[in-house]
């Protein structure tokens, strides 16, 4: 069976985040707080181990990361 993966990318997610907190829409905004937990773990992750990676691997990192940021406006 094919399907279509939907769940938006962090990047993504964190426009609909930041949305949410600048409506002032709290109720939401706790609702998402458990995600936003495990997406600044796994930034913090990511920074632990940067210096470990190898040249390819930190390239995919630099590309996501930018991915990500230009989703964002940045």
């Amino acid at each position: 069976m094919e399907y279509i993966d939907m769940k938006p990318t962090w990047g993504e997610w964190a426009n609909i985040y930041r949305r949410f907190a600048e409506s002032g829409e709290t109720r939401a905004v706790r609702e998402l707080r458990s995600d936003f937990a495990k997406a600044m773990a796994a930034a913090q992750a990511m920074q632990a181990i940067a210096g470990t990676l190898s040249n390819e691997q930190a390239n995919i990192v630099a590309k996501t990361i930018t991915a990500e940021l230009t989703k964002q406006g940045f």
